[in-house]
């Protein structure tokens, strides 16, 4: 079977490297220059782990990684590592065309049967029989296939900070009184601390100063004042507003979405990693398993997989709280009440 995956995250080239060991050589293009990942924590779950392994990575992304809360048999829940040392490990020995756009789909009637790309090169078509989208919440492939998807802004944002200070844990978290999470993960060669807050845009977040914000996230999470004690800037700190991905189909024939572009939950549910990865390896044992037929590949790999991801999506990031309810005091509001 002919594949060509769009997007090179980490399910994308978790996809690619499970596929390759079943003998399908896939066709990876992204539009960014290679390895143009933006620094930041990464908590891959559980959920994910039987896909690293069958990518062949599981053993790599661990020796860069601390392990969060393993249990008797030493497997832990999660993993606290640096995003881009475990893309460095996705991507080792995968090729991809990077720089690469897709501007259009390739049809046959109703049916997908490749991308038309703009790269380094110039224009050019990629036949497939079949093209997965990985590419992101607001993925433009999604919508070239005509798949609907609800996007919905979820009702917090997130502010984090990451640093180069090894601290004395991989993880820890305090829940504020509305069951939003303020946390920190640490791994061998550093360290992040994050706050779910309201939606209050980035300015409004980096008006009060880094020395207040220092001291206020100190005051729920002391554990946190050797990594606070790097941050010297304003803009140290990163403000993402969330949007959440909910589709009722997943793929069309000869396109399917995996990922973020068929569902999307908030950072705060810990699971958006394992959930993406989880769909690679389903992917591709079923393509392995269809090898001529990309639709039985993709109705056996939904059929598999929509269930599995269906209450964390259903939950959202509000499955992750504990609420401990009451007036929320004046400490845990970033920014500051005037």
């Amino acid at each position: 079977m002919r594949v060509v995956i769009v997007g090179a995250g980490a399910a994308g080239l978790a996809l690619a490297r499970s596929l390759r060991r079943r003998g399908v050589a896939p066709e990876v293009i992204d539009r960014g220059p290679p390895g143009a990942w933006a620094p930041r924590p990464f908590m891959p779950p559980y959920q994910g782990f039987d896909a690293l392994e069958d990518a062949g990575v599981l053993a790599a992304v661990r020796a860069v990684s601390w392990d969060i809360a393993p249990r008797g048999d030493g497997i832990p829940v999660a993993l606290a590592a640096p995003f881009t040392g475990v893309m460095e490990i996705l991507a080792e020995g995968v090729p991809v065309r990077h720089g690469t756009e897709v501007t259009a789909l390739l049809r046959d009637g109703d049916r997908v049967t490749g991308v038309r790309v703009q790269g380094p090169d110039g224009p050019g078509d990629l036949p497939a029989d079949l093209v997965v989208a990985c590419d992101g919440v607001r993925s433009p492939l999604r919508g070239m296939a005509g798949i609907e998807a609800r996007l919905e802004l979820a009702e917090g944002a997130h502010l984090s900070f990451m640093t180069d200070v090894v601290i004395d844990r991989s993880f820890a978290l305090h829940y504020q009184s509305d069951g939003r999470q303020v946390g920190l993960l640490g791994w061998p060669t550093g360290s992040a601390g994050w706050w779910d807050i309201e939606r209050v845009g980035a300015d409004a977040v980096r008006a009060p100063g880094i020395e207040a914000f220092r001291r206020a996230f100190a005051r729920l999470h002391p554990a946190a004042e050797p990594a606070l004690a790097a941050l010297h800037s304003v803009d140290q700190l990163a403000y993402r507003e969330i949007t959440e991905v909910h589709t009722d189909r997943w793929w069309v024939p000869g396109l399917v979405v995996i990922g973020d572009a068929a569902h999307a939950v908030g950072p705060e549910a810990g699971l958006g990693a394992g959930l993406g990865l989880g769909d690679a390896h389903a992917l591709a044992i079923a393509v392995a398993q269809h090898p001529d037929d990309a639709d039985a590949a993709c109705a056996t790999y939904e059929a598999w997989r929509r269930p599995a991801v269906a209450p964390y999506v259903t939950l959202g990031a509000a499955g992750a709280r504990i609420v401990r309810g009451g007036a929320k005091p004046p400490e845990e509001i970033w920014p500051p009440p005037a």
